[in-house]
């Protein structure tokens, strides 16, 4: 089963996304740094620029605790008030050289000693006091060189804090509408430069996939992609050249089956229809002789015996049936030696309307109705029409047979376009009688194979039909249905594909 697995444009902006949040922390500390180091640098140098103003102002002779504190109406101690008043002072210490307070002025409960709890070593820079909530500043008091004091000064972070605060806030919002912007558009430029095409090329590849070769796609994108859809155009052409390639060899194979099959059909039926002939010379000349004794004698016998009516019939019945095994004889000595055709240009629509006449006219067909088609535009023939009318009459007498009660005949003349087929004129017998069984279908047209009653069939009038359309250069097929018909197709050659009938 196979797992999970992202779609492209879901993998590419999912790195794009990280990225984007690397990219913005990254910024966004060094940005966030640098402006809290500038604010609270900013801020060290007012502390000193006040701390210092403070300590010009103190007076030259600096109190010593316990004997003496700085007065209040210094201009030292009025400048420390009035600078209590800003919003961002916290505390003010004075000390002596002995690191007493002798002066500080501040907010309730912060601590007097709170300037100096940094270290002394950083008295000349500002220190961060209580998390970066307060900035602390020292500065020492110099008189001839020497130290004889030290102020502190303490000033509130919180207007910084709230501007860094501010910062941070802007920077996110900032961040917040660039990386849906970016998102936005990198999704739309995504998908047009790269997944459009990638689908183009997945929707063709599963078209191959398919079957339907030779497919091209017309992809718009990188140079990377328009060279795989050229490689993949390349690859479609050349898979429906080669399925072109392997049904031109299927369809020569399978005309050259065809070919092979009807060779070995007609090899054996050639060699059937030799044996047969064989057969049917020698039987004919053994019969037809004595045949012709039998049949000459019942007739000298007839002549004797008229006023006798029990003889009369007894040798009626014999003159009948020699006349039916002449007729088998006739029939045998056809089929092996068949006459020599005299060809010459037919047209067939005339020569099917006389024979279905002739037969009409002998009351064959009673019981049935009869359709002849013969459309005026069917090429001509070259054969012989009495061959050709014999195959007919065979034919018709078979469907007449097949219909016993009432039924319908058609006998149909078409043509086929030639360059689809090489017998392209047809003469089709179609009745809706009983039928051939399928298993009977392959050897109707064997000699002597019937499927008549017995006395009724001979089994030689398709052979001879056949026999005398292949000498025509063409052949006869059957379609049949049992208890629905059967139609019987005569395929000829046209004589000449421009003249018509």
């Amino acid at each position: 089963m196979r797992g999970y697995r992202p779609s492209l444009t879901f993998s590419i902006l999912a790195s794009l996304a990280c990225l984007l949040v690397l990219t913005w922390v990254l910024f966004s500390l060094f940005a966030l740094t640098t402006a809290e180091r500038d604010l609270f640098a900013q801020k060290a140098d007012h502390a000193r620029m006040l701390l210092a103003t403070f300590v010009n102002q103190l007076p030259e002779q600096l109190p010593t605790f316990p004997e003496g504190m700085l007065p209040l109406d210094a201009s030292a101690a009025i400048y420390a008030g009035k600078l209590a008043e800003e919003q961002s002072f916290e505390r003010l210490t004075l000390l002596d050289g002995n690191g007493k307070v002798i002066y500080t002025v501040g907010r309730d409960g912060s601590d007097q000693f709170q300037p100096f709890i940094a270290s002394a070593e950083r008295s000349d820079a500002g220190v961060i006091l209580a998390g970066g909530a307060s900035l602390a500043r020292t500065a020492p008091v110099l008189r001839d060189g020497q130290s004889v004091g030290r102020a502190g000064l303490v000033l509130s972070l919180a207007g910084e804090q709230l501007r860094l605060q501010r910062s941070r806030q802007l920077f996110m919002a900032y961040f917040a509408l660039d990386f849906i912007l970016l998102l936005g558009f990198g999704s739309a430029i995504l998908s047009r430069i790269v997944v459009r095409p990638v689908n183009r090329l997945l929707t063709a590849t599963e078209r191959i996939t398919g079957g339907v070769y030779g497919h091209q796609v017309a992809v718009a994108g990188p140079l990377e992609l328009a060279r795989l859809a050229e490689s993949f155009n390349g690859m479609s052409s050349v898979l429906l050249q080669k399925q072109n390639e392997v049904g031109s060899y299927v369809k020569t194979l399978e005309q050259v089956n065809r070919n092979l099959e009807q060779a070995r059909e007609e090899a054996v039926r050639s060699e059937k229809m030799a044996s047969v002939g064989l057969l049917a010379a020698g039987t004919a000349h053994e019969i037809g002789t004595p045949l012709a004794s039998v049949m000459g004698y019942a007739e000298l016998l007839s002549a004797e015996v008229a006023d006798n009516q029990v003889q009369t019939e007894y040798l009626q019945r014999i003159q009948q049936g020699c006349s039916r095994i002449d007729r088998i004889v006739r029939g045998l000595l056809d089929y092996a030696r068949p006459k020599s055709p005299a060809f010459e240009l037919v047209t067939l629509g005339p020569l099917v309307v006389a024979t279905v006449e002739l037969l009409q006219h002998q009351g064959l067909f009673k019981q049935c109705r009869v359709e002849v088609r013969c459309p005026g535009q069917v090429p001509l023939v070259n054969l012989d029409p009495h061959q050709l009318q014999q195959v007919l009459i065979n034919l018709l007498i078979n469907s007449h047979d097949a219909m016993p009660d009432k039924g319908q005949l058609l006998v149909e003349v078409c043509a086929d376009d030639p360059q689809k087929t090489h017998l392209p004129v047809q003469i089709r017998v179609q009745d809706t009688g009983s039928g051939i069984a399928e298993k009977d279908l392959g050897r109707i047209f064997d000699p002597f194979f019937t499927t008549k009653d017995p006395g009724r069939g001979t089994g030689l009038g398709l052979a001879i039909s056949t026999r005398i359309i292949e000498g025509f250069g063409g052949r006869i097929t059957v379609e049949s249905s049992p208890g629905k018909g059967s139609c019987f197709t005569v395929h000829l050659p046209a004589a000449d594909e421009a003249g018509l009938s």
